[in-house]
């Protein structure tokens, strides 16, 4: 018997789907948080080499990405569409995120390059099993416009828990390895080890198989066509880059994902060379405190935006969190300045001279990230609902990993941009503290202009964006309509 998706969304499945977010956080930002610091500082490899190695994946993805979003919209089992990818996927990735990090010390830098781009490939491979399934099940959930918001919320909580754990992974590590190595005094690959492996076990794999086997997959309900073909690769891809509306989102999330991109990998190199004159442990446990700003940032301003949504529409609370993130985009410049500290924390491994002014930056930028996975995600799901109104079938997971794959690619050019931005000023990791002064000023241009000029860009693109409540009411209830008459 065909029935109609429930519009409410239980707790527990959005709880579900909250700890899929989060391992879907460390699946994707684990690598990039700790690419430059392990493979860079640690390792001595180029950071301009080591950007073009967080781009090679992304050829891979390109492919992989919409194979398996075509294979989780077509794949039917008593476990469902989606489920028994997520948790296949997230075993798997569990094992090879911490296989990546196993690279010999001794090895040549080509070598320890060629190693790198090998475990990322096999990684990310798991990870698209894992995610572009959790990414189609997340939008076909609710078809109502607010809960998509409400579920979406629950997701970005989610996300901000792993941004707030995140930023603390290297100051981790950097305790274990002193803790563990009789006469280190800062960041070894001994605590690289043990880190990378908790997060593999515990939170890829062991929290990562929570959405597929506590969320219940709602039936959808087959439209004239879509019973009597599958969803076809090609077709779907064409079909989403018809789509204005998830044009507009693609240009949103490009200018997003650069800039911040860019701005989280220079700031962690202006905190230790620029701020802490080369100190690794100061300025790891800045940036742990400033990314756990962001964290509890993206906390509170989760009833905000789900106000804004509703007040203003998703349109209007992507305006307003562009708008602070201009402002805090030229605000970098003057917060991110030595000689401002109050007090000392002593951490045991590290006395840290903490600078509360940072975290201004927090205050300012920290809305937006969170305001992006909540109504970034909830408009691509009104997307879906537009896209079979037009062409009468469910293509949740083909558009959800296009999208992806785009986000990922534009992650990826950012952390080339990020490397050769470092390679430019003329960073060495050898200089320590003692950069020349155009290279600080080199970096700090790149960490103020990067976030300024992408939000400005961002509030234009969002402006042409033409999926309001009205419509995606409208779009629902033809859709219904559509469906009625059809199983009559």
């Amino acid at each position: 018997m065909i029935k109609k998706r429930s519009i409410k969304v239980s707790l527990h499945e959005k709880l579900s789907l909250g700890t899929g977010a989060l391992s879907m956080f460390f699946g994707y930002a684990a690598v990039g948080i700790l690419a430059y610091p392990v493979y860079n500082i640690l390792l001595g490899v180029d950071a301009a080499w080591i950007g073009i190695a967080l781009m090679v994946p992304r050829l891979w993805d390109s492919i992989t990405d919409p194979i398996m979003g075509k294979i989780s919209d077509n794949f039917r089992s008593k476990w469902g569409r989606r489920r028994p990818f997520i948790v296949a996927g997230a075993i798997l990735m569990g094992l090879f995120f911490a296989l990546i990090w196993q690279v010999p010390e001794s090895w040549s830098e080509v070598s320890k390059l060629a190693f790198f781009i090998v475990f990322q490939l096999l990684y990310f491979t798991c990870y698209t099993i894992f995610s572009v399934p959790l990414t189609g099940l997340s939008y076909e959930m609710t078809p109502d416009y607010h809960e998509r918001t409400q579920v979406m919320s629950f997701m970005a909580f989610f996300h901000k828990i792993g941004e707030l754990l995140g930023g603390w992974m290297l100051p981790t590590a950097t305790a274990i390895g002193i803790a563990m190595v009789a006469g280190a005094t800062d960041l070894n690959m001994t605590g690289v080890h043990a880190v990378t492996w908790g997060i593999g076990i515990v939170i890829l794999a062991g929290l990562g198989v929570v959405p597929g086997l506590f969320v219940k997959e709602r039936v959808v309900v087959p439209t004239e066509d879509s019973t009597k073909k599958t969803v076809k690769l090609v077709d779907s891809i064409k079909s989403a880059f018809s789509n204005k509306a998830f044009n507009i989102l693609v240009l949103v999330i490009i200018f997003n994902t650069i800039s911040g991109v860019i701005a989280a990998g220079i700031d962690q190199y202006v905190l230790i060379y620029f701020m802490n004159g080369g100190n690794l442990g100061d300025g790891l446990v800045q940036k742990g405190i400033l990314t756990s700003g962001y964290a509890v940032m993206g906390f509170v301003s989760i009833p905000i935006i789900n106000w804004l949504a509703k007040k203003f529409d998703k349109k209007g609370g992507l305006y307003f969190v562009y708008g602070l993130m201009a402002i805090g985009g030229v605000a970098k410049w003057f917060i991110f300045q030595p000689g401002h500290t109050i007090h000392n924390i002593d951490l045991g491994f590290t006395s840290l001279a903490l600078d509360p002014i940072i975290l201004i930056d927090a205050l300012l930028c920290g809305p937006m990230w969170v305001a992006v996975k909540i109504l970034l995600a909830s408009m691509m799901a009104d997307i879906c609902d537009d896209d079979e109104l037009k062409n009468r079938q469910r293509r949740e997971g083909v558009f959800g990993a296009v999208f992806s794959w785009l986000e990922k690619m534009v992650v990826s050019v950012a952390f080339l941009g990020t490397g050769l931005a470092l390679t430019a000023s003329g960073f060495s990791p050898e200089l320590g503290g003692d950069q020349a002064q155009n290279t600080f000023t080199s970096m700090r241009l790149f960490l103020a202009g990067a976030p300024t000029i992408t939000a400005v860009m961002a509030i234009i693109t969002v402006y042409y964006y033409p999926i309001d409540e009205t419509r995606a009411n409208l779009t629902r209830q033809l859709l219904e309509k559509r469906k009625n008459h059809e199983i009559r």
